[in-house]
């Protein structure tokens, strides 16, 4: 009898690794979509009851439909604690800040030059006025380097991005809970086919009849009564296999199913005749001994 969760379980091991090399959850859906496909297969081969196949099928389609919820995360930011946390963004400095504090730098010695060094070559009223203008020429530079070599200071909005993909393990066990779901209602499904092809033999036209019933008990009676010998033995067991078959159920006495005997006197607890039933209806009673 084919069973959902057995099979998965035989298949483990190739799912996992699959579902391990999948490298988003868009490849992990499809992983699962086919993993359901090959267990809809593997049951087909073991099944032969049209209506259980019928019903996994739509069991399976329903949970292959359902796979895209794994492929649902929203948008994932994560914000690193160094590198990439809000902050402050210092650029690097600009060459045109460094050429023109160098510039800067040169005025203000050329000024200095000019009121300390150069006073035979220029008048001194000339002097002072070179000097002065080097020094505003500085001043000019000083400031523009600076604007440019010392930037005013940015929040660092830098995010990185990222995309989560299903834990294999986590999916397995969630197909897992699938399968064992399968199984209960294919469970109920095949008991509730068993009982209709029992309850349709309570027909004489579909079944057996009922002097084949009291043929069968008393062949039964006899066979019971001589448990000694083999023959007795196998005969019990063809005909336990041969009801069986028919969907008949041979219950011996245990002391908890009086309602399905007659009881005659007696100290030890015994079958003298098994009682014949189809699902709940007794097609005939059986006859023991004891409490």
């Amino acid at each position: 009898m084919a069973n959902m969760q057995s099979l998965l379980e035989k298949d483990k091991e190739r799912f996992l690794h699959n579902a391990a090399a999948a490298k988003s959850s868009a490849e992990t859906v499809r992983f699962v979509e086919e993993e359901f496909g090959r267990l809809l297969t593997l049951y087909n081969e073991e099944e032969e009851n049209e209506s259980l196949k019928k019903t996994v099928m739509f069991m399976i389609e329903a949970y292959k439909a359902s796979a895209g919820f794994l492929d649902c995360d929203g948008e994932s930011v994560i914000w690193s604690k160094s590198q990439y946390r809000p902050g402050v963004n210092k650029p690097k400095r600009s060459a045109w800040g460094i050429a023109l504090f160098l510039l800067g730098l040169g005025c203000l010695i050329g000024a200095g030059a000019v009121l300390y060094l150069l006073t035979d070559i220029f008048p001194l009223s000339d002097e002072k006025i070179i000097a002065f203008s080097l020094i505003g020429a500085a001043v000019l530079f000083f400031f523009i380097s600076g604007l440019l070599f010392f930037k005013k200071k940015e929040e660092n909005k830098e995010e990185l991005y990222a995309e989560t993909i299903p834990s294999p393990e986590k999916t397995y066990h969630i197909m897992l809970n699938c399968a064992l779901r399968m199984d209960r209602v294919l469970e109920e499904e095949r008991n509730r086919i068993l009982l209709k092809e029992k309850k349709a033999l309570l027909d004489e036209k579909e079944g057996m009849k009922k002097e084949d019933v009291q043929l069968y008990s008393s062949l039964l009676e006899t066979a019971y009564a001589q448990t000694e010998e083999e023959y007795a033995r196998q005969m019990i067991s063809d005909l336990k296999f041969y009801l069986h078959r028919h969907k008949i159920d041979v219950i011996d006495y245990d002391g908890s199913n009086k309602q399905l005997f007659e009881r005659m006197p007696g100290a030890a607890i015994a079958t003298i005749r098994p009682a014949l039933l189809i699902g709940d209806e007794v097609l005939r009673k059986g006859l023991a001994t004891g409490d």
